[in-house]
C-alpha cells in the first residue's frame, strides 16, 4: 500500500515538528511572533478543562494510522528511509540558514508558516481523498474517526492571502502566522526573501515525495 508507505514515512517529518517550531522560536527577535509560536506549538499537546495532559498530535497520529490498517510494530520498525533523513535534516539546515540574513524573522516566519502549516494542510488535503473512506467507514454520522489528519487538514490551512483581511477572526494557524507576515513585509526585497524561502520549501517537500515515484517504498 503506497499510501501507507508514505504515512508511515511521513510520521518522522511530523516528530520532528515541535523542533523546528522550538528553534523558531529561540531564533525570532518578535516577540509577538514568539507569542503566536507558542501558543500554536502548544496545542500539540493538549489538556483537559482539568489541566490533566491528554494524548498528544504524535499518539494521534499513530491511532490514525492503526485505523488506517497498519500495525502498531509495523509503523515503530519501519525505518526512516535515507531521503526522508535526508529531507528532515535538510529542513533543519534551511533553519539556520533563515538567520545569516537581515530579514530573518520572516525568513524563520515564512519557513514555518510553508514548511509546518500551509504545505502540511495541502499535502493531507490531497491524501484525505484516499484515506478518507477507510477513517470514515462506520463512523457516526459520516464523521470521520480520524484524530490527526483531518484536524491538521483543516486547522493547518491557508485558506487566502496575507493581504485579505476578510478572514480576521477564527484565524487557522496559516492565518495566525500570515497575520505578522503582512507586518513584517515592508519592501520588495523582504517580499522577496520570503517568496525565496517559500520557494525552497517547496523543493524540500518534492523531494520527500519523489521518492515513492518508482514504488521503491512499500508496506
Amino acid at each position: 500500500d503506497i499510501v501507507l508507505a508514505i504515512l508511515i514515512q511521513r510520521r518522522y517529518l511530523s516528530l520532528s515538528i515541535v523542533n523546528v517550531y522550538e528553534f523558531v522560536i529561540d531564533a525570532l527577535a518578535d516577540d509577538a511572533i514568539k507569542e503566536t509560536v507558542r501558543s500554536i506549538l502548544s496545542e500539540e499537546f493538549p489538556r483537559n478543562s482539568k489541566g490533566i495532559p491528554l494524548p498528544s498530535h504524535r499518539e494521534l497520529l499513530l491511532n490514525d494510522l492503526i485505523n488506517l490498517g497498519a500495525t502498531r510494530e509495523q509503523v515503530l520498525v519501519s525505518a526512516e528511509s535515507e531521503v526522508t533523513r535526508a529531507m528532515r535534516l535538510n529542513s533543519l539546515e534551511e533553519l539556520v540558514n533563515c538567520l545569516h540574513h537581515e530579514h530573518r524573522d520572516i525568513a524563520l516566519l515564512s519557513f514555518l508558516r510553508f514548511w509546518g502549516e500551509v504545505l502540511v494542510s495541502v499535502e493531507y488535503s490531497i491524501l484525505w481523498r484516499r484515506i478518507s473512506e477507510r477513517l470514515c467507514n462506520g463512523a457516526e454520522a459520516g464523521l470521520p474517526r480520524s484524530e490527526f489528519y483531518y484536524y491538521h487538514m483543516i486547522h493547518d490551512r491557508r485558506q487566502s492571502d496575507i493581504n485579505d483581511e476578510s478572514w480576521l477572526g477564527g484565524l487557522t494557524h496559516s492565518q495566525e502566522l500570515a497575520r505578522h507576515m503582512v507586518r513584517l513585509i515592508q519592501n520588495e526585497e523582504s517580499l522577496k526573501k520570503a517568496m525565496q524561502v517559500e520557494e525552497r520549501v517547496s523543493r524540500l517537500k518534492y523531494k520527500f515525495y519523489d521518492q515513492f515515484l518508482n514504488g521503491s517504498l512499500q508496506v
